[in-house]
């Protein structure tokens, strides 16, 4: 399938949309042609000022997913129709959706089904959680390059690729060479298609464009995965639909990724990305704890954990999940069809992390890890860890963090005033964020601490903004 060029001159910063206007709860999308190209509503100035990069390559991408989500209803049909029809092509999409959430929240049964065998599904996913897929996996592999774990992107293998947002986002990051692999002939190539647009191609930084390959695969009866080596294994938001209601889930996910660690480059790393949601973060959570005991001498956990120690989350209780949120403000058309499916979306969130081949004894960053209490040879006590909730304003007035530390979780709070707190940056803190603190006081329970006057904050690495 062939897909137009589209107008991308009307900003200075190349920025795109589709212009969804809402009108009682009505979606139209205005399009327009002009000498065979399809111009795109572009965003405002002061508004494509705010636009981080990653957010002009998904505009520059929209119009490919809308393109091809249409194209799936037929011979896309969509631009030709007025704008009743339109209108009532967006409320149908809308509802896809709605539909498709339900499945895969809940019950989840369409979690582990072929969904994309069905037309209307496929191209939900393409409007709406292609660019959420995109994201997560964008702001993961942020994360890496941030915290100097980022391998050498040269192979690529992505399991359970569906249509390819984990793999765009590897290939704008420099990937060379990507194999998809995936049990949806149809989403696949709906994701070679996708792959092979000039924003995917133009943006990664290489000469030439990237090679890109996929096959089918059943994951659950793949006896062997392709040999590799690979520098880079990703597996966004497959690994929960994987033996769903097997009692064994556990041990045959732990074996399906195992084998693919043995099949990464040395450095390499296996990212694995899943919903936020309780159902599906704990299982991930317990994944990663099977894969570091298993393979305690060759992987550790580069990201976004302080180190490779077992989940303190899981000990906590059946109630609590862990995961990274990034605050996001999706554009048009993303937001109308959020809206129409019930979904309130003002941020990207997953439970993921990042194993890396190599020693854990050498990781940096467990190395310096600080024990939480220790005084580190300063007065009063210290603290290093990643910041894990919200801020949480308790009755006295106090804001609290809960810290994924060494041992363990710990808490640290500051009065909600002017004073050395709010100097250090301490309110401005947000979930994924990497700090050191100093000099703090013990408060009630082991492992609570109070940031005071003579405390000191280092912010050692800011969580990536989406």
């Amino acid at each position: 399938m062939d897909i137009p060029l589209w107008d991308m001159s009307s900003t200075a910063q190349g920025l795109s949309r589709i212009a969804f206007i809402m009108a009682s709860g009505v979606s139209d999308i205005l399009c327009s042609i002009n000498k065979g190209k399809y111009m795109i509503q572009a965003l405002p100035a002061d508004k494509a000022a705010k636009k981080t990069d990653l957010q002009s390559l998904l505009a520059s991408l929209y119009p490919h997913l809308l393109y091809l989500a249409f194209g799936l209803q037929g011979e896309n049909p969509f631009l030709n129709l007025d704008a009743g029809g339109q209108a009532r092509a967006a409320r149908g999409a809308g509802q896809s959706l709605r539909r498709l959430q339900r499945g895969l929240t809940g019950a989840r049964e369409f979690a582990g089904a072929a969904y994309f065998s069905r037309p209307e599904f496929l191209s939900a996913y393409l409007l709406y959680y292609w660019p959420v897929s995109f994201l997560q996996t964008s702001l993961a592999l942020a994360e890496l390059r941030a915290r100097g774990a980022m391998p050498r992107l040269g192979s690529i293998l992505d399991l359970g690729a569906g249509p390819g947002p984990a793999a765009a986002a590897a290939a704008i990051f420099g990937a060379e060479k990507l194999l998809l692999l995936d049990q949806s002939q149809e989403a696949l190539h709906q994701a070679l298609t996708l792959l092979r647009t000039p924003t995917v191609m133009g943006k990664a930084s290489r000469k030439t464009g990237p090679l890109f390959s996929a096959g089918i695969a059943d994951l659950e009866n793949q006896e062997h995965l392709p040999e590799g080596p690979f520098d880079l294994i990703i597996a966004c938001h497959s690994a929960n639909e994987l033996w769903k209601q097997d009692t064994q889930a556990l041990d045959k996910r732990a074996r399906l990724f195992g084998q693919a660690a043995e099949r990464l480059s040395e450095d390499g790393v296996l990212l694995i990305l899943e919903p936020a949601a309780l159902v599906t973060s704990r299982p991930a959570l317990a994944l990663r704890d099977r894969l570091l005991r298993d393979f305690s001498d060759s992987l550790y956990c580069a990201a976004p954990c302080p180190d490779s120690q077992p989940c303190p989350i899981l000990a906590a209780g059946e109630g609590r999940n862990c995961h990274s949120t990034w605050a996001w403000e999706p554009y048009e058309p993303i937001a109308a069809l959020a809206a129409a499916a019930g979904l309130d979306r003002d941020s990207v969130k997953a439970t993921w992390f990042a194993l890396k081949k190599g020693s854990a004894a050498v990781h940096t960053s467990e190395a310096k890890a600080i024990p939480a209490g220790s005084t580190g040879g300063l007065p009063g006590r210290r603290l290093s860890g990643r910041v894990i909730s919200e801020p949480m304003l308790n009755k006295a007035g106090r804001l609290r963090y809960i810290l994924c530390a060494k041992p363990g979780l710990a808490t640290l709070s500051a009065k909600k005033e002017k004073g050395a707190a709010g100097t250090a940056g301490f309110f401005s803190l947000r979930r994924g964020d990497m700090i050191e603190a100093f000099a703090l006081e013990p408060r009630g329970e082991e492992n609570n601490f109070g940031f005071v006057q003579k405390s000191e904050l280092k912010i050692v690495l800011r969580a990536p903004d989406a």
